[in-house]
This record gives C-alpha cells, sequence and structure tokens, in this order.
C-alpha cells in the first residue's frame, strides 16, 4: 500500500511498505515497536562493461545512466548534451576531477528530467567529459543516491530505496542468513560510501564506487601492503577510464586476504593502478605537485556488488553485506598465455 508521502531531493515518490522485519502481532498489540522496512523507490539495474546502468529521460527521450556513488553529482556527459540539441553553458574554469584525469565543467537547463519513477522540471545538470561509451550517457550521482538507507540487489536486477521505521542494528538485513558488517567512514564533507578494508590484514580506505567495474587498489596502498614494483607475480590489468576520456595502465595482483568486515576472502585478485595521480596541481608560490582532491586508497566496484546483497544503512552509517555467490573481485589478464 502507498502511504505517506517521503520527499528525495526534488522528487515525490510514494512510500510503500515492503515487509514487517521483526516482532510479531503479539508484540505490536502489546506496544513493543516493530522494525519496518518502507521501500519509496525502486530501480531496474543492468550490468554493462562501464558498471552499473538505468533508465532515465531526458525531456521525453530516453536515456541510460551510470549508477555511480562514486561520483557526487548526477551529470551529463558532453556527448550527449549535443546529441540531445541542449543548450549549455561553459562552467569558466570549473574543472571535475576524477579517476584518469580532469575536464572542464559546463552546466545545461533540462525542461525535465525522470528517473525512479518521479520527474523533475526545470532541471539544471552539469555537463562533462569525453567519454564516448554507447551503454550510458552520463551518471546517477551520490547527491540523488545516498540520501536515504539503499539496497543492491543485483541478483534480481534491482536498487531500492528504504526508510526504516522502529528498527536497529542488522534488523534491516531482512533477508536473513549471514551477513558482514562495517561502518561508514567521514567522507570529507562529500556524499559518499567509504568503509574500512583490510587488505592482507592491513586497513584500507575504500570507496565503495558503483560506477566502477572492477574494484581497485591504488599503488601507493598496493606497496604499504607489501606489493612490490615489477614483482614477477603481477599480472597485465584492464585498466581504468574517467571523465577525461584517458584509460590508465593496470597491473592485477593476488592477494592473499580481504576483509570486509567478518567476511574475509581468500587468494584475492585485485586490479592496481594511479587511479588519481593525474590530479595533481602546482600551487601558486610552490613548485611540488599537490592532489587536489582527498581520494581514498581502494575502489570497491561492480564486482563486489554483484557478488553480494548489499544494505547501505545510511540511517545507522553502517554498511551490511551477505556472500551470494560468485567471484568477488574480477579482472581480466590480456596475456594470451594466461586462460
Amino acid at each position: 500500500m502507498v502511504g505517506e508521502v517521503w520527499f528525495l531531493s526534488s522528487f515525490r515518490v510514494g512510500l510503500t511498505v515492503v515487509g514487517l522485519l521483526a516482532g510479531s502481532s503479539s508484540a505490536w498489540a502489546a506496544g513493543v515497536p516493530v522494525c519496518r522496512l518502507q521501500q519509496f523507490g525502486e530501480m531496474d539495474v543492468s550490468i554493462t562493461a562501464g558498471g552499473m546502468t538505468v533508465q532515465a529521460q531526458i525531456n521525453g527521450e530516453p536515456v541510460r545512466l551510470i549508477l555511480d556513488t562514486g561520483s557526487e553529482d548526477t551529470i551529463l556527459y558532453r556527448s550527449t548534451a549535443e546529441h540531445l540539441g541542449l543548450k549549455w553553458k561553459s562552467g569558466g574554469r570549473a574543472t571535475l576531477y576524477g579517476v584518469a584525469g580532469s575536464t572542464t565543467l559546463g552546466e545545461a537547463r533540462l525542461k525535465d528530467f525522470s528517473v525512479a519513477g518521479a520527474t523533475i522540471h526545470d532541471f539544471d545538470i552539469p555537463v562533462a567529459g569525453r567519454i564516448h561509451d554507447p551503454s550510458a550517457q552520463g551518471v546517477l550521482g551520490a547527491r540523488f543516491l545516498l540520501q536515504a538507507d539503499m539496497e543492491f540487489d543485483l541478483a534480481h536486477g534491482k536498487v531500492r530505496f528504504l526508510k526504516p521505521k522502529d528498527c536497529s542494528g542488522d534488523q534491516v538485513v531482512y533477508w536473513g542468513g549471514t551477513y558482514a558488517m562495517t561502518p561508514m567512514l567521514e567522507a570529507h564533507d562529500r556524499k559518499a560510501i567509504e568503509v574500512r578494508v583490510l587488505v592482507n590484514g592491513r586497513p584500507v580506505r575504500a570507496l565503495m564506487d558503483s560506477g566502477a567495474d572492477l574494484s581497485t587498489l591504488t599503488s601507493t596502498a598496493a606497496a604499504r601492503v607489501g606489493v612490490k614494483a615489477g614483482s614477477p607475480d603481477l599480472l597485465t590489468g584492464q585498466g581504468a577510464e574517467g571523465f577525461a576520456g584517458v584509460r590508465l595502465t593496470s597491473r592485477a595482483k593476488i592477494f592473499p586476504s580481504f576483509s570486509f568486515g567478518d567476511e574475509t576472502i581468500k587468494n584475492a585478485r585485485i586490479e592496481i593502478a594511479d587511479l588519481l595521480t593525474v590530479d595533481e596541481e602546482v600551487p601558486i608560490g610552490s613548485i611540488v605537485p599537490q592532489a587536489v582532491i582527498d581520494f581514498p586508497e581502494m575502489l570497491l566496484g561492480t564486482d563486489f556488488f554483484r557478488s553480494h546483497c548489499v544494505y547501505v544503512a545510511m540511517s545507522q552509517r553502517k554498511v551490511y553485506a551477505s556472500y551470494i555467490g560468485g567471484p568477488v573481485f574480477k579482472i581480466r589478464d590480456t596475456r594470451p598465455d594466461v586462460k
């Protein structure tokens, strides 16, 4: 049934009760609070080479957007704005930084923007990037996505927005079974899902990035957990591409262990790349390049989400994940002699 109206940014969507998670009718009768999850939005998700994509509409035209918890803003690719005939203005010196480089930032006014069953009118959207991705025309970012609890149920091709009522702790893990939990870290005044994981038993700050196809460790973090440059056991990786349209060279390695909360993966095959070394500038009065943004040491990408049912409890600042099968990490070795 549809109940109260709840607001998600500028979108108004109906709130639907999806389940009674804890307690019983007798507890309800006795006045004991019963944990309920109220679903107020759901999106069908497809998996492409670029990550997760969802259907949206711009001025009545269908577009696909990458569901990207790693991007703070919802962004339209420049090529898409041109294809749709949108008038967009330059952002002057405004620059968007990300994996593999930076790009100039502009802005377009949309008459109608529809996603997740809701429509907003006269919507200003950033325009950026030199990506030519046939599977997506932009990204749906964290400012939109992380305003409520989220469930990533990729086994059924769904992402759901949820509001818990009278719930605490693991009562939100309504599907039952074993799970791992880890607290969310402070993300330096930006919308993001950042957690602490262990690689070879050493703590690493990781960004849960649904817009990344493959989970990737920075070269600096890899060295800190014991990976030596030029090691003969390094594999050739696929690399990563960002808004600048540049693909990074990467390596990959089998790590003895990777831990997310209480879950430990043995012999984890993870990519390694210098994700943001190109995002450096020389400040006025200095000759030393410095990082322009504070970035975590690892991306947990779509491969991790595909192998787990993930509940992002923004209400608790915790993430719950249940392993559902398949490889946790995926790399593609390009050497012809590797099967």
